[in-house]
Formats: structure tokens, C-alpha cells, sequence
């Protein structure tokens, strides 16, 4: 593992400037190895890349860089007065009990509790609701620094084993371990090199489907850059050894596709099908879902961010066959190979559309209108009755439909072109919402939660005929919480706010389907009096005139006189939405400084679907940093705040956010907070897992995309501004065992911006970085970093922002 420590001496000084009107503290920054021969051509175009060497983090000079940066980071932000202040002011307002929904597995309920300050939740256990409840899995005995996270966990059908996956410093990697429910002793066996991975059970209780990466070579600690490929799907029987389990699936690729235009796969003129290394498709990710019946297991196949090939198995036709009396079972020598090599039928044999498995339900199989016996020869479902699997797609329905899909009319060579002709649509695409997700309860229900203007809106319908049974009244928040099952009457949700934690909802639906919900559990945040905010959604205009949402959150009394300190944070990316959430940094900057936090939900996120998401995505890039300019613009305009007060911020893809829009209008920001961010665009590809972005980006390996990515990588459009403006004072984040974003993005970006930046005469704001350290992109991160982080934030923007701090 890379060491991280300090080493130089403290390098920052006071100098008196008498080029403005007061004192102020400059930086002295650390001299930074340049190599301008470090060039290559891409596409005609001349790229220099000085920094390079900083892409390997194990060098003696990579962290020197890292040393040398925090020596200068950690006294500009803990020589405020008011760091300790800030620090115990978060510490106070995040002790307070956080729940999630419970769930019910078997004859018991499990749900996690914070009971305040504890790194990790916990998770409680239970004989009914209204029984005492007992700690289940602390995971905070695991390490004495809370960095040993949960990550992942799936209980066994009936309720009797619980798996469970580990992170460690919050990377991506993974271990999987098993836990006897009833006598809270863990199994011996660990799986490991586990990343990206769903943990599917079998119905016989006996073992899961997961994904890892075998043979991935050279560390898997998350400090590494190497590219993560070949990942495959293995069975892992209770009880045995990983070193047993086998490989579940060979891939091919489907009749008449190029596997080289159409699904991602690369040659290898080592390739061997008998290998157990899948060589055609390395980039392939999967993940598979065993379904509610347990007779079939649904395996999903993606490239990148977003469309999947579909294929099932049928397990019970699987197992009867292996029992037959004439199978050879010599093909079968250990409980394992009962899952190795199974036959999958493919269902989607194009990346063009997503697809999540809902639930099945019982349905004769047809061809046409007529009911039709599975007969044919090769079908492993002969003489029996097909189930029809709903799946939630946005296949010819942008903002999402349910449909059905009849698995007896798909044998090993089924044309899969003709027969999504044959899917039925149980919910249609709305006219504007999008539905997000949905849920099978009580058999033949369904629990829908739709999207409408980035608001969550919750339902109940019917499973046969979609129709709307209930719509649930809901304020202002977002669906935090849900657990619910097709063989329960009762399900649960939470809902949270900007301005309300949690509140838990019961709803039972035996008797009555429109029973209303009944809340079982509310957490409030009692040092804040949540009654002095208020919250209010608008709708701005952007550059070519599209109007954009955005949540303004601030105290009611506040005076629209464009004084308020106004933290402005965006993401548009992914097709993911940024919905209302709760958040004490956020409050705390708000009550104690009489601040203003707003969210814009630019294009390029999922807020309005695909095509919100698609005009922002690839060629489209620049409207989503229009849109957050736009945003920034109409702060400003609506008399909020200033040019000299407003602060924005962003993480992941919200990084690469903040630096382009602080290269495009530096004059428009006081402070930018770019976290863990994709900073060179032209290089983003080669990491770890950054290959699957190329469907949000494009790959700048392609020309067409390459002209578009250089005109807007924060890490190549670093330049001095023209108009006599100076860049806002910039805190970049980042951590380093982030192996989803490498941390060598911020550092290259950090040592570009203070060479041609900060070395100006006429640049005063600070430019800095902040490297933590044993935690990643952010899941899992333990409470105590947390609150250290936006700690440090608090204090940059306090600071550089010049605010006056009333708690």
C-alpha cells in the first residue's frame, strides 16, 4: 500500500501585497516536476501531458506531491479560528439516531441504526415490530477507525444465512462472508477479488451467483489503476472453499452480431473457449438476479453506464434434468458444477435498452392468441407452465414502461429481434413522469414510485392491468427507504427532505388496498428547528432557452438583497437524479452563516428520462454545463446572491462539472469544490473501471468524440482569463484508495491549475487539494471522516468567502 504521510515543512507565509487594498496570506506552492516532452499526437491534435508521472501512485515522487500539497492544505484550512468551532458545531448536530426501513427475512425483521455518532450502521434484529430488537452485525467491530465498511448484503430465501460483502477504505473491492442467522456464527469462507457485484441465491438455500475478478493481477486494495477486466459469474456452494467455485456462464456471441462493432468484444489471438478466462468480451460486466419463484435466474450483460444484453435460466428445468435417471452424473462431480456451464437463453441480444427484473406470475404459454404446449425439441421447459417475467424498461419508452415478457416463446435460437414484438406493456410511458422503480407486494400488486419534476411520487396498481389502485401523499422529499415482497400484504418506505431526516412508513394492504400509511418511526433533528427553513423549487431558463429545475433551500426570513453566502451543487450526468435529501452540513451552512444551498437538476442526470439524459450526454456535454452556469447566473440575478458569495460544488462527474465551468467563467464563483472528480478527459478511459463512461462521454479514441471531450476537460482548458478576472479559490477532494475516480485525475489537475494559476501575479484566491486518506469515492466513508470532510469544506468556503460565523 501507497504511504501517504507528511514530510516537507510548513511552506505557507504571510506577505504584504500592495497591490490590494489589505493584507493577505499567499501560497507558496511546491515546485512541481514538469516534463514538457511528454507528448502525443491524438487525432492531429498536439497533446502535451507535463504530469503524467503522477498517474503512478506508488512512486517516490507521487508522494512527495501528496506530502507536499497537504502541508500547504491542512494549515490554510486549521489555522481558521473558527475550525474547531465548525468542527464541534457538525459533531453536535449529526449525533442524533438514524434508521432505515425494516425488512423482513423468514420470521424476523432487520433494520440498521446509527444511534448517532457511530462510524458504521448497525444492524438490529427482531421477532416482530413490537418486540425488543438486538444487534445482529456491528460492522464497527470490524476496524477501530470505522474504514471496514458493509457494502452490500442478501439473506438466503428462507431467511436462515445472510451474506454479507466488506470494503475496505472505501474501495470498490470486496469480500464476501456468510453468517448463520440463528447462531450469529460466521462460515469459514471469504470470496474475494468481489467487485461490482450482485449476490443472487439459489431457492435450495445453498449457495449464490456472484461476480469477481479472478485473475485480476497486481493489487486489488483499491490503490491501483490497472483497467478492471474479465470479470465472470460464479456459483459458490455454502460451506466450500472459493478456490471450488466455477465458472457459471460462457459467453458467445449472439447469431449475427459483430461482437466487435455491437458488444464491446476485443480479439486475443490467445483466445480458447476452454479456457475459463472470458477473453472475447473482457469489458463485460454482470449481474444476475435469481427470480421471485426461484425457477430462473435472469443475467444481465453491460459494456458501459447504461444498456444491457438479457439472457435466462431455467433452474428448475436445470435440476430435473440433472436428477433424470438416464443424466450422466459423471458430468458432475461436485455440488458446484450443479451451476457451472449453464445454458442460458437469450431474451435482448442488443445493447440498446435497459431491463430490471420486477417480478413473474403465472400465465399459460402462447404463440400468437393461442395457448400453446412447450414441446419443441431443445426446450428445458417441456409439458410445464411458463411464467411471464415483467421487467421495467426503457425500451421504446424513454421515461421508463412495465412490461411482460412470455419466456416459453424463447428457446437457443429464438430470433430476438421478432419476438420483443411479442412483449405486452402492463404500464405504458407517462406523458411526462418517469418511473423510477417498482415493486411486487401481496401477490398481485405492484408499488410504483414515479419521478415527477425531481420529486418522488409513490403509488400502488395493480400487477395484471397496471391500473392505479392508490397514490400516496407525499411532500416535497424523496422515497430514501422501501422494502416490500411479493408473498407480504405489508410494506415499508421511508421518506426524507432537505429539511427532515427520515420518516417510516407501514403501510398493510391485507385487508384493504387503499389503506392509508402509518407511521411507525420519525427522526428529527432537535438542534435545528427545521420550522425557521423553507424550501421552494423553480424553473430557470438555460443558455438555448430550455427551462431547468432547481431546489432553493433557506431561512424564511431571508432577505432577497444578494448578500447570502449561496453553495450552489450539481451532477447532470449518468441518467442519475438528484432528488431532495437531507443533509446537517448543508442545514449548518444555511443556519450559521444565513446561507442559501440550491440544487440544479441540469440535463445530462435522469430527472426527465432518457432524452433529458441524452441532452446532455456525449456530443450534447455542453448544454449541462450551460445549464449550471444558467443556474449560477439566475442566483445571481434574483438578487440570492453574488458573484463574490456564491460557492459551487459537485463529486464524481459533479467534479468534472465544477472544473469546466470554473475554466469557462472564472469571474462567476468566489470558491469551486470539485470532489473526486473525471479531470482528464482524454485519459479517463485507461483506469480501473472508467471505460464503462465512454457511453456517457463517448471515447475520446474517436475522433468525433475527441473534438468534443478536448474543448471541455477541466485538466486542458486551464488558462489564464483574458479579462482581468482571477480564478475562485478552489478546494479540489480526493482520497486515495478511490478506484472509481483514480485519484491521479485531481492530482494532475491540482498541479496544472497551481502551475499556470496559481504562479500568477494577479491570482490571489487559494488553489489547493485535499487528500484523504484509507477512504475512496465516498460509499462506506465512516461518520468521523464525514464530519472531518465537510469540516474542512465549511472552513475553505468561510474563509475564502470572507463570512461572518453565527451558530
Amino acid at each position: 500500500m501507497a504511504r501517504w504521510e507528511l514530510a516537507w515543512g510548513n511552506i505557507v507565509h504571510i506577505e504584504i501585497c500592495r497591490n490590494y487594498k489589505s493584507c493577505r496570506k499567499m501560497i507558496d506552492y511546491p515546485k512541481i516536476k514538469r516534463d514538457e516532452t511528454v507528448e502525443e499526437t491524438l487525432h492531429g491534435v498536439k497533446v502535451k501531458d507535463p504530469y503524467r508521472w503522477l498517474e503512478n501512485p506508488y512512486s517516490d515522487e507521487t508522494k512527495e506531491f501528496v506530502a507536499a500539497q497537504m502541508e500547504i492544505t491542512d494549515p490554510f484550512l486549521k489555522s481558521s479560528p473558527i475550525y474547531g468551532k465548525v468542527k464541534g458545531r457538525l459533531t453536535e448536530l449529526w449525533n442524533f439516531p438514524k434508521y432505515t426501513v425494516p425488512t423482513k427475512h423468514g420470521s424476523k425483521y432487520f433494520f440498521e441504526k446509527n444511534s448517532g455518532l457511530q462510524n458504521q450502521n448497525v444492524i438490529y434484529v427482531q421477532n416482530s415490530l413490537d418486540t425488543e430488537s438486538s444487534i445482529f452485525l456491528d460492522p464497527n467491530t470490524f476496524s477501530e477507525d470505522g474504514t471496514i465498511a458493509l457494502t452490500n448484503k442478501a439473506f438466503s430465501e428462507d431467511g436462515q444465512i445472510f451474506a454479507y460483502a466488506l470494503s475496505h477504505a472505501g474501495s470498490d473491492w470486496q469480500q464476501i462472508k456468510f453468517k448463520n442467522v440463528a447462531t450469529g456464527e460466521d462460515y469459514q469462507e471469504v470470496l474475494e477479488k468481489v467487485k461490482f457485484s450482485s449476490i443472487a441465491w439459489t431457492h435450495d438455500n445453498k449457495g449464490i451467483f456472484y461476480m469477481c475478478y479472478k485473475h485480476q493481477k497486481g493489487r486489488t486494495d483499491g490503490t491501483e489503476t490497472t483497467s478492471n477486466e474479465n470479470q465472470n459469474m460464479y456459483y459458490h456452494y455454502l460451506g466450500t472453499n472459493q478456490s471450488e467455485d466455477h465458472h457459471a456462464l460462457w459467453w458467445c456471441t449472439p447469431p449475427g452480431l459483430d461482437p466487435l462493432s455491437s458488444l464491446g468484444g476485443e480479439l486475443n489471438d490467445s483466445s480458447d473457449k476452454s479456457s475459463e478466462e472470458n477473453v472475447s468480451f473482457p469489458k463485460w460486466r454482470t449481474s444476475s438476479e435469481v427470480s421471485v419463484c426461484g425457477k430462473y435466474l435472469f443475467v444481465t450483460v453491460q459494456v458501459g453506464c447504461e444498456n444491457q444484453l438479457l439472457y435466462y435460466v431455467d433452474l428448475e428445468a436445470l435440476v430435473q434434468r440433472r436428477g433424470a435417471p438416464d443424466y450422466d452424473w459423471s458430468l458432475v462431480a461436485s455440488p458446484h458444477q450443479m451451476y457451472a456451464q449453464l445454458p442460458i437463453i437469450t431474451i435482448v441480444n442488443k445493447l440498446e435498452a435497459d431491463f430490471e427484473y420486477i417480478t413473474n406470475m403465472n400465465a399459460p404459454c402462447t404463440y400468437g392468441n393461442e395457448e400453446h404446449s412447450r414441446g419443441e425439441k431443445g426446450n428445458p421447459a417441456i409439458g410445464r407452465q411458463a411464467e411471464v417475467a415483467i421487467f421495467l424498461t426503457n425500451k421504446d419508452a424513454p421515461r421508463r414502461r412495465l412490461i411482460a415478457i412470455d419466456l416459453c416463446r424463447y428457446t437457443m435460437n429464438s430470433d430476438c429481434e421478432s419476438l420483443c414484438k411479442s412483449w405486452s406493456t402492463i404500464i405504458p410511458e407517462h406523458e411526462k413522469d418517469v418511473l423510477e422503480w417498482c415493486a411486487c407486494v401481496a401477490d398481485d400488486k405492484l408499488v410504483t414510485c414515479y419521478l415527477r419534476d425531481a420529486r418522488d411520487v409513490l403509488q400502488l396498481r395493480d400487477l395484471k392491468t397496471g391500473n392505479l389502485i392508490k397514490e400516496y401523499d407525499l411532500d416535497m422529499g424523496t422515497i430514501s427507504g422501501f422494502s416490500g415482497k411479493k408473498k407480504y400484504s405489508e410494506f415499508f418506505f421511508s421518506v426524507t427532505s432537505f429539511l427532515s431526516p427520515t420518516i417510516i412508513y407501514q403501510v398493510d394492504i391485507s385487508k384493504d388496498a387503499t389503506a392509508e400509511p402509518k407511521v411507525i418511526r420519525v427522526v428529527h433533528l432537535d438542534k435545528l428547528d427545521a420550522t425557521k427553513f423553507m424550501t421552494k423549487q423553480i424553473f430557470y431558463s438555460s443558455k438555448d432557452g430550455t427551462k431547468v429545475p432547481m431546489f432553493i433551500v433557506h431561512k424564511k426570513d431571508l432577505k432577497l438583497d444578494s448578500s447570502a453566502p449561496t453553495l450552489l451543487y450539481g451532477y447532470g450526468g449518468f441518467n442519475i437524479s438528484m432528488k431532495p435529501s437531507f443533509s446537517v452540513f448543508r442545514l449548518a451552512f444555511i443556519h450559521d452563516f444565513n446561507g442559501v444551498f440550491a440544487l440544479a437538476n441540469i440535463r445530462g442526470g435522469g430527472e426527465y428520462g432518457e432524452e433529458w439524459q441524452n441532452a446532455g450526454r456525449l456530443l450534447n456535454r455542453q448544454n449541462c454545463i450551460d445549464d449550471f452556469i444558467a443556474g449560477a447566473e439566475y442566483l445571481i440575478d434574483a438578487k440570492y446572491t453574488s458573484s463574490n458569495k456564491l460557492a459551487i460544488m459537485g463529486g464524481s462527474h459533479g467534479g468534472m462539472l465544477v472544473g469546466a465551468c470554473v475554466n469557462q467563467r472564472p469571474e462567476l464563483y468566489a470558491a469551486a469544490i470539485p470532489m473526486v472528480g473525471v479531470m482528464d478527459m482524454l485519459r479517463f478511459h485507461k483506469f480501473t473501471i472508467g471505460y464503462a463512461w465512454c457511453t456517457d462521454y463517448g471515447t475520446p479514441d474517436e475522433k468525433e468524440h475527441f473534438n468534443s471531450i478536448i474543448k471541455y476537460s477541466p485538466l486542458h482548458n486551464i488558462r489564464r482569463p483574458s479579462n482581468g478576472a482571477q480564478y475562485p479559490s478552489i478546494l479540489v477532494l480526493t482520497a486515495d484508495h478511490d478506484d472509481r475516480v483514480v485519484p491521479l485525475h485531481s492530482f494532475k489537475y491540482t498541479a496544472e491549475l497551481q502551475n499556470t494559476i496559481g504562479s500568477w501575479e494577479q491570482q490571489n484566491n487559494p488553489l489547493l487539494i485535499r487528500i484523504d486518506v484509507k477512504a475512496g469515492h465516498s460509499a462506506g466513508m465512516p461518520t468521523s471522516k464525514m464530519i472531518d470532510e465537510y469540516t474542512d469544506i465549511t472552513v475553505f468556503i468561510a474563509k475564502t468567502l470572507k463570512l461572518e460565523y453565527k451558530p
